[in-house]
Order: structure tokens, then C-alpha cells, then sequence
């Protein structure tokens, strides 16, 4: 599980509560919207495996997310794992830019905390505790993470640009503290989720994809992490597909299911609930 884990955040990032696509009041602006809790049921080759419960929040310019996952029902005594992410930052126009990201990941009883430390020229700090040791690893430079964004930004930046340009055509660079990679999207049509879909969500959807390319930040000596696999013999990720829709009428679209292929079987997340926050969730 411990080599799972972080795929799994990656995949719990792609559906954050990214509430965008409402009409836009001004062009190249994101636009303020209510604080929102969601739940996203993860499953990995046909076993629900990973609940994840999400907020976001803004307010005056700024923004905050959190990201509560963990193994579900019977996994969670077989695998015990259970991860906390937090972003915070400032909305300038069209823009999310980065100020703190936090990550606790546990595996049974052993935490790892990561964080991020971005300043305002876009220069980015990791830092690990315990400390990491991980000299066999190609050392991503000052140069190259320089202007990218954290895991959790980096996804709603790209649907911030899908709600203004009305497409999903946008690259994002994406730095998680050890590693350096892309994610490109790109239209993917329209379909319908039907009942048979795990979902809450029933009705007509448009799809995104997403495409991840590693940039840096491999491993020298050893063999890449299988997130970064199709399957046992030919590297490299099939796309993310992400369906998006207004699960309200009151409510803008937003990710109501992705698929992925993967080296562990078909990857399915679906959202199984949504709420309005309120105070509490705000609480640390």
C-alpha cells in the first residue's frame, strides 16, 4: 500500500470539488462560489477500496482546500491508511497561486509529513519529516520547479481555465516534493451516465482527459513506480477521463466520476455525495 499511496492522492486530486464552470461575472476571473464538501468513493479493479471527503472554500481572494482520505470498510484493518491534504493560497484573477501544502500520510502507525513552502517568485522549498533519504533519485532542480504548482492546485487550476475558456485544453506543471510532471487536458465529447453508474449523478455529462508526463524526478537505480505503468510491460499512464456535470440546479458542473486503466486493474472514482459546508468543517 505504501507504494499506492500517493497514485491514490493523485486520483483523489482529479476530483476535487472543482465547482468552476458557473458563468463567469468578469472575463479571466474565477468566481467566488460557496464552500462545498464532497465524497468520492474509489475503486480499484472492481473493489471499493478508498473514500475520499473533500472541501473548498474561498474567501476574500484567497483559498483553501482539504482532502481527508483512507482505506474503506474491511481494507482499512487489511491496509490501514489514512491521508490528510491541505492547500492554501491567494486568487489573483484567473489564478491560483500557492502558499502552504501540507500532506500526513499514514500507513499503519508510521506518518510522513510533506510540505511545500511557495514564495511570491514562484520558487518552491520541500520539506520531510522524517527527513527524506532518497539519493538514488534524480534531483528535480530549483529552475525546474520553479512556477509549479502543488498537487491540489494544479488540479483546479485546470478546471478554473475550463470555466473561463469553456475548454479543457490547458498544461499545468505539477510538483509533489520529490517529483516533477505534467498534466495536459484536452476535450473529451459528451455521454451519459446512466443508472447503472455507482453515482449519485444520472444524466448528460462532458468529458475531460488527462494526461500525465513525467518531467523529473525518477528514479536512477530502481525500477519507476507503477502509477507511472499501463501495465506489467509498457510504461507510461493511459489518460484520466473525467465527467463532469451540475448535480444541482442551483450548482455549476463539476467531476461526477473518472476512469482510469492502471497496472492494479480499472480505476473508477465516483462521487457519492455532496453538501454545502458548514462551521464545522472549517475546524481543524
Amino acid at each position: 500500500m505504501r507504494r499506492l499511496g500517493y497514485p491514490f492522492l493523485i486520483l483523489m486530486l482529479t476530483v476535487l470539488p472543482c465547482a468552476f464552470a458557473r458563468a463567469v461575472p468578469q472575463p479571466q476571473q474565477i468566481p467566488a462560489l460557496p464552500a462545498i464538501v464532497t465524497t468520492y468513493d474509489i475503486y480499484v479493479g472492481g473493489i471499493h477500496l478508498v473514500t475520499a471527503d473533500i472541501l473548498f472554500q474561498e474567501q476574500t481572494k484567497k483559498y483553501h482546500t482539504w482532502v481527508k482520505a483512507h482505506t474503506y470498510g474491511f481494507w482499512q484493518k487489511a491496509l490501514p491508511w489514512n491521508t490528510l491534504l491541505e492547500t492554501d493560497g491567494r486568487i489573483v484573477k484567473d489564478q491560483f497561486l500557492p502558499q502552504e501544502f501540507y500532506t500526513r500520510d499514514v500507513w499503519k502507525t508510521k506518518p510522513k509529513v510533506t510540505k511545500l513552502h511557495f514564495d511570491a517568485k514562484g520558487n518552491v522549498a520541500p520539506e520531510f519529516d522524517p527527513p527524506s533519504h532518497e539519493e538514488g533519485r534524480e534531483v528535480v532542480t530549483l529552475d525546474q520547479r520553479r512556477g509549479s504548482l502543488d498537487p491540489v492546485t494544479a488540479l483546479l487550476q485546470m478546471m478554473a481555465h475550463a470555466a473561463i475558456q469553456k475548454n479543457c485544453a490547458v498544461t499545468v506543471s505539477v510538483f509533489d516534493g520529490k517529483r516533477l510532471f505534467d498534466i495536459t487536458g484536452s476535450e473529451g465529447g459528451a455521454e451519459d451516465i446512466d443508472e447503472e453508474d455507482y453515482g449519485v449523478y444520472k444524466g448528460p455529462a462532458r468529458v475531460c482527459n488527462a494526461d500525465f508526463k513525467m518531467i523529473a524526478g525518477e528514479w536512477q537505480d530502481r525500477k519507476p513506480a507503477r502509477f507511472w505503468q499501463k501495465n506489467d510491460k509498457e510504461m507510461g499512464r493511459d489518460p484520466f477521463h473525467i465527467w463532469l456535470a451540475p448535480v444541482s440546479p442551483d450548482l455549476p458542473e463539476m467531476p461526477v466520476r473518472l476512469e482510469t486503466g492502471s497496472v492494479f486493474g480499472l480505476i473508477m472514482i465516483h462521487l457519492s455525495s455532496w453538501r454545502y459546508a458548514t462551521s464545522a468543517d472549517f475546524k481543524p
